[in-house]
């Protein structure tokens, strides 16, 4: 796999930190939809795209991969990334999200401006990202709603330190508006691709006819070719 950084410059570009879960627990609520190996390979493959899509961006100085997966830490070295491991979560301190512990902990130390973007989103292309990115570098802290308008597909900073706390988890996006000051960015992408996270069948379903990256076509397609797979939910248009 070819290495890719970004062609930024490490003092004015962004950094962006993607976090992904341990394969053996990510999108637990695909199971209705996809078998325990599917959602794996989804999951592997929709990263790759995000991988692909963040550091070929030409404001993108460095990106950071927060994971405790192996599988994941080597798909992110592939690409020349960073690899930031998660933090074991503690019993001890069941106060502490372990979410956005590991994003804090990736912040740390960063200078520049940095932001957070999921790696579940299969639609964010080049350009899309690009007129997000520009969007919020007008502003000194910025988010996109996910697609319900609930959850965050991504939040940025370009402030001091002091003011990138993470508020991933419940209701995050009015967390990130109203706990951190962020500003939504409604008008940065008019397709809604960069609010469109896949947790659910119906998130999965909702693909149909759409473009997605080449990664997550390609496990798209092969899932439409199994047998049984469109009782799963999951059709062959699913691909550019």
């Amino acid at each position: 796999m070819s290495t890719m950084v970004g062609r930024g410059t490490a003092d004015g570009g962004w950094t962006i930190i993607v976090p992904v879960k341990a394969l053996d627990r990510a999108k637990s609520r695909l199971a209705r939809a996809l078998s325990a190996p599917g959602r794996r390979a989804l999951v592997l493959a929709m990263a790759t795209d995000v991988f692909r899509t963040c550091a070929g961006s030409p404001a993108v100085s460095r990106v950071r991969v927060v994971t405790s997966d192996p599988d994941v830490g080597a798909l992110a070295r592939g690409f020349g990334l960073e690899v930031v491991p998660e933090p074991p979560a503690g019993p001890d301190r069941p106060d502490i999200d372990p979410l956005n512990a590991a994003l804090t902990a990736a912040l740390s130390g960063v200078s520049g401006p940095v932001g957070v973007v999921t790696a579940d989103l299969p639609e964010l292309d080049s350009d899309t990202f690009e007129r997000v990115l520009s969007a919020a570098a007008r502003h000194a802290h910025s988010m996109v709603p996910d697609h319900r308008g609930v959850g965050t597909t991504m939040v940025f900073w370009t402030g001091p330190a002091t003011t990138r706390v993470p508020r991933f988890g419940a209701d995050s996006a009015a967390r990130h508006v109203s706990e951190g000051g962020a500003v939504p960015l409604l008008g940065a992408d008019t397709s809604g691709a960069a609010g469109r996270d896949v947790d659910t069948p119906e998130d999965l379903a909702g693909l149909s006819g759409r473009t997605v990256g080449g990664a997550t076509a390609t496990t798209l397609r092969a899932r439409a070719d199994a047998p049984g797979a469109h009782a799963a939910g999951v059709s062959a248009t699913m691909v550019p």
